[in-house]
Parts: C-alpha cells; sequence; structure tokens
C-alpha cells in the first residue's frame, strides 16, 4: 500500500501536526484499532486514516483527494448504522482532533467543532447552564447527528437539533472555506437550509457548526416507566396520548421501547411485550408520578425509575437506559439475582441493523397500532437468541409536542430540510448482537449467537417491507441502505439535490457515498 505521507507531500501538501494511521505502520493496532467503528457488523481497511486540526487542513486532504482520484469518507462519532464514515482503501479524514466547543452568552449561541461527540460537548453547556437540542447517546458526534436532523429527549420542547442550527463553516468541493449563517447571502441560507436535516457530506465538510442554546430548566428528572409482558397495545395508546401537542409540556421529550417475540396466536388486544417509556421531565418527581398516573389509569408500570440533574454529567444518563431494561429483562428472566440499582452503562460498540419510518400526520389509529405490535411477532424472533445477546425491538421517538405544534413559516422563515415536522413520531426497528459480554459475562460465553443473526435481519427485512400504509417516509439517521434516498427526504429531496450541484463546488461528486443526496 502507498504511504499516505510520502504521497501526500509529493502532491504539494504538509503533513504539518496531523496524525496519520496506515496499514503500512510497523505497528498495526493503532490502526486495526481506528479502523472500526461502532457498527461491528461492518469491517473496512481504508488505505490511511487522516486526523486533521483545522479548516486548513481539511482544505488540503479535500485539494489532495481530488488531484489524486481519491475516494475519501469523513468519520466523526463513527456511528453511521450503515458505516459510510468508513470504506476500504479510502483516505478517511477522522474529525476527533476537532472537539472544541465554546458558549458565547451574548450571542446565545454554542460554537462546537465537527469531533465534540456529547459526553464531553454536554460538560461545556452544562458547566455554562445552557442546553441545545442534543441526542440520547453519549459517543454519537454532533455533526452527524445534526444535519441528519437531530432527535433527543428534547425534541418536544425545542425541535429537532438541526432548527437550532444558525451558522456553520465548511469546506466546499474546491477546498474553499465557507462561513455562512442565517442572516447571510443567499447561498448561505439555501446551503445551511440543506444542513438543516438534510443528511451529511453531500454538501461539503462541516468545521464548525453554530447552534443556539437555550437556558437549562431549574429542575429535570429522567425516568424510566416499565412494563412486564404487559398489553403493549394499552401501552402504546397510553404513550400517544402523553405525547399529543397540546399534552403534558413539560414532557421535554421520550421514546418508547417494545421487545418484539417469537409469533404466537394471542389475539394483538392481549398480546403481552416487556416495554419501557423513556422520558425527560422538567418538574418533580411528584408531578412526573401524577402524570403517569393519568396516561395510564389502568395499567400501572411495574417498575419506576428516576435520575435527577444535580451534576454536570446530567443528561448523559438516557443514553444508557435501553440497555438497563435489556439487563433487567434477562436477570428476570434467567433467575440472576436483581439489584435495586444496575450501573448505567455507556453506548457499546456492536454489530446491529436497524430501519425505520414514520407514522402519518393524522396518526396510526386502532388499526395501524395492531399492525405496529403484530409486526413485533414473528417467526424470525427466538427466545434461544435473545438468551444469546440477540435483541430485536422497535423504539418510537416523539416528534409530536409544543414545538412542532407551534411551528410557523413566519417564526422560521428559513424552515428546514427535515421534512417531518407535522409527523406525531418516527418508528425505528432495531436488531442489535454479541453485547451480552459486556451484560451477562456468563451468557456471552455460550456459543450460538451466528444461529439466530441472519433471522434477526430477516426480521428487519421483514419489518421495512410491511404493508404499512399508516406509515410512509424514513429517517435519515436510522440510516437502511436498502430505502431510496428519496424516500428519507421526501419533499425536500428535489431541492436538496439542487443545492447539491449549485453550491457545493463538486462537479465529480467526491461527496458520495450510498446515502449522500446524489
Amino acid at each position: 500500500m502507498t504511504d499516505f505521507k510520502k504521497t501526500f507531500e509529493g502532491a504539494g501538501f504538509s503533513i504539518g501536526d496531523m496524525k496519520v494511521l496506515s496499514d503500512c505502520s510497523s505497528d498495526p493496532l493503532p490502526y486495526n484499532s481506528a479502523r472500526q467503528i461502532f457498527n461491528r457488523r461492518f469491517q473496512f481497511r481504508p488505505w490511511a486514516i487522516v486526523y486533521p486540526r483545522t479548516s486548513e487542513d481539511v482544505s488540503n486532504l479535500v485539494k489532495f483527494a481530488y488531484q489524486t482520484d481519491r475516494e475519501f469518507r469523513v468519520r466523526g462519532g463513527g456511528h453511521d448504522h450503515e458505516g459510510e464514515c468508513m470504506a476500504t482503501d479510502a483516505l478517511v479524514l477522522d474529525m476527533r482532533h476537532m472537539t472544541d466547543a465554546s458558549v458565547d452568552h451574548t450571542a446565545g449561541v454554542a460554537r462546537i467543532q465537527p469531533g465534540c461527540i456529547f459526553k464531553n460537548l454536554i460538560k461545556v453547556l452544562n458547566k455554562n447552564k445552557v442546553g441545545i437540542p442534543h441526542g440520547t447517546c453519549q459517543t454519537v458526534g454532533i455533526t452527524g447527528f445534526t444535519l441528519g436532523g437531530g432527535w433527543g429527549p428534547w425534541t418536544r420542547k425545542h425541535g429537532m437539533c438541526c432548527e437550532s442550527l444558525i451558522g456553520a463553516s465548511l469546506v466546499l468541493g474546491d477546498g474553499t472555506i465557507k462561513t455562512i449563517t442565517d442572516q447571510g447571502s443567499d447561498e448561505d441560507k439555501e446551503l445551511l437550509w440543506a444542513l438543516r436535516g438534510g443528511g451529511g457530506f453531500s454538501y461539503g465538510i462541516v468545521t464548525e457548526l453554530v447552534i443556539k442554546t437555550f437556558p437549562l430548566p431549574e429542575i429535570t428528572y429522567k425516568f424510566a416507566a416499565t412494563w412486564y409482558m404487559k398489553p403493549a397495545l394499552k401501552v402504546l395508546e397510553g404513550w400517544e396520548n402523553a405525547i399529543a401537542p397540546t399534552q403534558s409540556p413539560n414532557l421535554l421529550g421520550t421514546n418508547l421501547q417494545i421487545f418484539g417475540k417469537p409469533a404466537d396466536s394471542t389475539p394483538v388486544e392481549k398480546s403481552a411485550h416487556d416495554c419501557t417509556f423513556f422520558g425527560y421531565y422538567a418538574g418533580a418527581k411528584e408531578e412526573i408520578e401524577a402524570e403517569i398516573k393519568q396516561w395510564f389509569p389502568n395499567l400501572p408500570p411495574d417498575r419506576l425509575e428516576f435520575y435527577s440533574d444535580e451534576s454536570e454529567d446530567h443528561h448523559l444518563q438516557f443514553s444508557s437506559w435501553e440497555m438497563t431494561p435489556h439487563r433487567r429483562r434477562m436477570a428476570i428472566k434467567s433467575g440472576l439475582p436483581l439489584l435495586r440499582d444496575i450501573p448505567l452503562e455507556d453506548d457499546i460498540p456492536a454489530p446491529h441493523k436497524i430501519t425505520s419510518r414514520l407514522v402519518n400526520a393524522n396518526g396510526l389509529g386502532d388499526e395501524g397500532r395492531k399492525k405496529l405490535i403484530r409486526s413485533l411477532e414473528s417467526e424470525l424472533i427466538f427466545e434461544k437468541g435473545e438468551e444469546l445477546g440477540v435483541r430485536a425491538y422497535v423504539t418510537l421517538g416523539a416528534i409530536s409536542g409544543p414545538f412542532y405544534a407551534n411551528y410557523k413559516s413566519t417564526d422560521h422563515p428559513l424552515g428546514s430540510a427535515f421534512p417531518y415536522k407535522d409527523r406525531p413520531y418516527t418508528i425505528q426497528y432495531q436488531v442489535w448482537w454479541d453485547t451480552s459480554k459486556e451484560i451477562f459475562p456468563e451468557v456471552s460465553e455460550k456459543a450460538g449467537v451466528s444461529n439466530y443473526t441472519n433471522r434477526a435481519m430477516d426480521w428487519i427485512e421483514q419489518c421495512r417491507k410491511a404493508d404499512f400504509p399508516e406509515t410512509s417516509g424514513a429517517f435519515i439517521s436510522f440510516k437502511d441502505n436498502d430505502i431510496p434516498t428519496e424516500t428519507y427526504f421526501m419533499q425536500s429531496y428535489t431541492k436538496l439535490i439542487e443545492i447539491k450541484e449549485k453550491y457545493s463546488r463538486d462537479p465529480q461528486n467526491r461527496f458520495r457515498s450510498r446515502k449522500t443526496i446524489i
């Protein structure tokens, strides 16, 4: 493999203090570690992984890729579900040495470099007593998250993160470093509109985001309400009531997790599943308890857990909740000791496959809810597979709430490319495996996971292809390459292509992976 440093400097560029990893190095361990991404289902061998430190470094790397006809990728947090932040034989620009984040209280904004992950960013925001509509996973990078839309625990109150994006710096296809604002030229505004939910990488390489901040509430609680093998249809109905646009303004954001199970003959109205309602609430614990009684008057949760925000690390615990109920479920099923408190964990890299839909603006209705629950009962899901760490479930992410209920074009003249402002929630089907060693080491030592993963991915395909007219579209942050690109962007698709072609200065379409806009 050609040495990157020699080729780069031979083309007239200087490495400077950029770190470079490649297959050519005498010690392969750093390279082999760095080429791993969050979805361990993919294993790529890039030509070189380079860590730029400045916008000028990024510009030179883009120019070099053009001059040498080299495919390249950009990695921030590395969480792309289809692995598009990495590729074999490609030049990978790893942004994890560009991690500065600062708060400008006068302007009411945070300035954030592209390698910043939420685990570190939230500490900066909390110290300054401000927030942005961040996500739920600690190691996700801010850039891919925001450009994909940016769903999270603040969405009902503050909208998707992309709605708060008011400026950016990015490197265009010819190496030009361009700074754009929502008060700038028509070109600035069109590029910024595209960055607001139009997907990553297509329009340029972001080197800084400028995001509006908001003051943090005086008190917030995260909570998890769990039902063990209770009628899932009733839980779903209660959760839908909780997220209705005019309901529960203090419920800042929420998702509902429902686990899949093997198919059986139980009527869907009585079909029992393990369900967990995760919520983020601006108010006291007693207020949450009262709200839950109203949302679920005849179906109290089997377990209700609270986490208060009292340290600079608060807002982080939301990220690991999906793991915690799974641990508890497996403890109950296996007869292992059930501890009062199970330590929360970081999000754990693992092989997985996901797909998504969004509920239509008028809601699922009775038939749609039944279809959703039936989709979680399949001959492709096995109890033995779950024992071995193969987890099949759906996560429903609330969009509906005060922000979008009151969204008016007069208040948001620029708007955004995010096409689902009128949708109640996302439907994200997920299957993950090989994570059990992080949960129960004695389980992970058993062989046989591979006997269930193909069928679990077939279940994802089954869900993708299901006749489900109460839903449409798909969410680009929950990327599934088998879904057409237009489906992700809906009514924004044509305009996004026009902006890409008009402003990215990328005639050879180097800013391209499988799910970029073209």
